[in-house]
């Protein structure tokens, strides 16, 4: 690596290692951040002349479902330059994916780094959300508490934050403590889970806190599976883990009435609200089965509808679950590919937690991530736009990224 390269790539560390800050604070910063990295990216990949990251299978067919996008979606959609917009646009996130994966976390000191930065945040802002929620204001933002906890952030998306990014933390930790390279950082990411899982569940955000479940449902299973002492711990730990639900759910009127109306919408989907929208959109798709209405055009055509006396359900940015909103927004030629993306996702965390037992954890953890953000059967903000989109494919790029350079080293 010669000087230049190593000056991007020192560039690219940098503004990832601040993007997890970027992204309780300011938006737009976190977006150009996204953005610089995606470009750092390209000029390295110019300067060294090295472009086989394009060839590699899942970098390879995320570029194909952005052509697919640009030539046989946006161009027949209902709203031509709201869909080439957002089409557009998507490239940022499959280059800053590859960057990510494919240079950025790809040694041990960088990950070290990332990993150190995002425990750091993670703790800071689940605190000021406790902090929040026993004052009503949060310490760093002074963003009220208006029903549910926000922390440092300006809505209430606290509990994914700290699930999605606090999941990727905790495998990257568990890769240098595994390879015996630093295990200070594993030990404080167990240290602060009890904090930041106790800040999930008090949120109120019903999807965090189902996800986060399974997502300890797996790790407790890859623990399990790893066997010896790790299997106690498991069994253990899922005992503990159910009392303090129990304890939670006993002694916290809102939470309980939380998860009423959770037990409410799952019990009469079809006529709740978040049913009603993932319906529309389903007949989005119905109406364009293989282009999709156009990527962003959910809630115009909605608005469409609505003018034309076809819809009376309230027009919401997105359908609420992403495997709809792909339907509806792509059809049938953006949403089978990007299937295919994440079954390769999900296979490359299988093999590792039936693989060696070394590695077994880091298999749960890194499927923990996915369900965060791929869970199908889930009400779910939106892979397309700015914020929501920014910190899955900040949690689903670091984790593949320890993935990688954990079968790297076992190999």
């Amino acid at each position: 690596m010669n000087s230049l390269e190593k000056k991007l790539h020192l560039a690219a560390s940098v503004l990832l290692l601040c993007l997890p800050i970027f992204l309780l604070f300011t938006r737009a910063v976190a977006d150009i951040s996204v953005v610089l990295i995606a470009v750092l990216f390209l000029v390295q990949s110019a300067v060294s002349k090295n472009w086989s990251w394009v060839r590699e299978k899942d970098i390879l067919i995320l570029l194909v479902i952005f052509v697919l996008m640009n030539v046989f979606v946006s161009p027949f959609a209902e709203h031509v330059g709201k869909s080439f917009g957002r089409s557009l646009s998507w490239l940022r996130f499959v280059v800053f994916y590859a960057a990510v994966t494919r240079w950025v976390l790809t040694d041990e000191r960088t990950i070290h780094r990332f990993a150190i930065v995002l425990l750091c945040t993670l703790g800071v802002a689940a605190l000021d959300a406790i902090y929040q929620f026993f004052s009503g204001w949060s310490l760093l933002s002074g963003q009220p508490m208006t029903g549910r906890l926000t922390g440092p952030l300006d809505r209430p998306n606290i509990g994914m934050y700290l699930s999605k990014l606090g999941l990727a933390a905790l495998a990257m930790t568990f890769l240098l403590y595994a390879g015996k390279m630093s295990k200070k950082p594993f030990i404080v990411g167990c240290c602060l889970s009890p904090v930041l899982l106790t800040v999930v569940f008090l949120s109120g955000e019903r999807a965090a806190s189902v996800l986060t479940l399974l997502a300890i449902i797996l790790i407790l299973f890859s623990l399990f599976l790893t066997g010896g002492g790790a299997r106690k711990i498991s069994v253990g730990l899922g005992v503990l883990g159910g009392i303090a639900l129990a304890i939670l759910l006993a002694t916290s009127d809102r939470i309980w009435g939380r998860v009423e109306a959770l037990a409410s919408v799952v019990s009469d989907y079809t006529d709740s609200i978040y049913g009603q929208l993932v319906m529309m959109g389903l007949r989005f798709f119905g109406d364009h089965p293989l282009t999709g209405a156009g990527m962003g055009n959910y809630p115009l055509v909605c608005e469409d509808y609505t003018a034309l006396g076809l819809t009376n359900v309230p027009c919401h940015p997105h359908p609420h679950n992403f495997y709809v909103e792909w339907l509806s927004d792509t059809g049938l030629i953006g949403t089978i590919p990007f299937t295919i993306f994440m079954a390769m996702l999900y296979w490359m965390g299988i093999k590792v937690l039936f693989g060696p037992r070394e590695t077994r954890l880091l298999g749960g953890l890194y499927l923990g991530v996915l369900v965060m953000s791929l869970f199908p059967f889930s009400v779910t903000q939106s892979l397309f736009s700015n914020w929501p989109a920014m910190l899955a494919w900040t949690s689903i790029a670091s984790a593949v990224a320890a993935l990688r350079f954990a079968t790297r080293k076992v190999v």
